[in-house]
């Protein structure tokens, strides 16, 4: 059984806006059409949700969601192939196979993000 981790922290607020927090110290924040300020923070470490009004829709993404979801949704940060471009943040579905098979010799890469792409590599076949 795969272990339900965060992989995406974020909410939808009631004007349809997606906010994320990407990291523990990362609070975003925003004023929604109809005048109620939402915030979420703690990015995959914790969630919380700031001004609670119970109207948002909690669309998080875990590893026991669809491959699809996640393939579709989760950026991974790139500064390039030699690691002196401007950050960008590429979908998993939009990475190339080289920079896949490279992400995948990095000795930090955590396990759940190792499994990520060898799905990736798979679901391209």
């Amino acid at each position: 059984m795969i272990n339900k981790e965060l992989l995406l922290s974020r909410i939808q607020t009631p004007d349809g806006t997606f906010i994320c927090s990407r990291s523990l110290n990362d609070l975003v924040e925003y004023t929604d059409k109809n005048g109620q300020h939402y915030g979420i923070e703690g990015g995959l470490a914790y969630q919380k949700v700031l001004y609670d009004k119970n109207d948002y829709i909690d669309a998080s993404i875990y590893t026991t969601d669809d491959f699809n979801i996640i393939r579709e949704n989760i950026l991974w940060d790139s500064y390039g192939v030699d690691g002196d471009e401007e950050l960008k943040q590429i979908k998993i579905k939009d990475l190339e196979l080289d920079h896949i098979e490279n992400i995948l010799i990095l000795p930090s890469l955590s396990k759940t993000f190792e499994d990520i792409f060898l799905s990736e590599i798979k679901f391209r076949k």
